[in-house]
């Protein structure tokens, strides 16, 4: 209760929630429809709000709850949910200056890191006055509630009610994304990290087309971004 107090009284938490209030609209509608989604495959009502806390992986949670219907495959499992989650290593690095003194922060921040968290963190300054750490943490556990909030939401209204089906769910992500570009567009001094982003990604998607492209992509912006880095910066 105490860190509750202190937080609400330096303007931390209200800082947090303000910056992350797009987030809580896409994960919690996106974590409500996995909670339906879930519940639907007839899984055990634990079952997404279980992943929803511990794998925290969105897209990996939704194939996950579609594999969990054949027989077990645990190497596929984990080839899968790596492949799917290696985007992590790339934006994870440029976040190492950030976490350096965190102590025992730096373990939930490594592990809430999602990609609309860096993309709003990233972009964003720390409001003057606050602790860059724990500002960061609790940006990170805001997000992972929303997350699990409306998973838990979903997945109880599924079994109250089930004829509850929300289809084209999934778009919500997208055009979160597309808002969170927008916006960094807006406020970017140079386009040319964005640029080099569309144009590695548009190349990508011609070459290994739309269900391939992604890992490609990253790894092109990666290199192409750390061969020009000193011309950017």
């Amino acid at each position: 209760r105490r860190a509750a107090c202190e937080m609400l009284k330096s303007g931390l938490l209200r800082a947090a929630v303000k910056l992350t209030l797009p987030l809580f609209a896409a994960y919690w509608l996106v974590g409500f429809g996995y909670g339906v989604f879930a519940t639907h495959l007839q899984l055990a009502w634990w079952f997404p709000v279980v992943t929803a806390a511990l794998v925290y992986s969105g897209s990996v949670e939704f194939i996950l709850a579609s594999l969990m219907l054949g027989a077990f495959r645990p190497l596929a499992v984990f080839v899968m949910a790596f492949l799917v989650g290696a985007r992590h290593l790339f934006y994870g690095i440029s976040m190492l200056d950030r976490f350096k003194g965190a102590g025992w922060r730096k373990f939930f921040m490594i592990y809430m890191l999602t990609d609309e968290t860096f993309a709003v963190t990233f972009a964003n300054p720390v409001p003057a006055g606050l602790d860059p750490h724990r500002f960061q943490l609790v940006v990170s556990v805001l997000v992972w509630l929303y997350w699990l909030t409306g998973t838990a939401m979903g997945t109880f209204l599924a079994h109250a009610c089930p004829a509850v089906d929300l289809p084209g769910m999934e778009f919500i992500m997208t055009a979160m994304f597309a808002a969170i570009f927008a916006e960094n567009w807006r406020v970017e001094k140079s386009h040319a990290g964005s640029r080099i982003g569309l144009a590695v990604s548009f190349v990508a998607l011609l070459l290994f087309g739309a269900e391939d492209f992604m890992l490609p992509a990253m790894g092109g912006i990666l290199i192409v971004l750390t061969l020009l880095r000193r011309k950017l910066t």
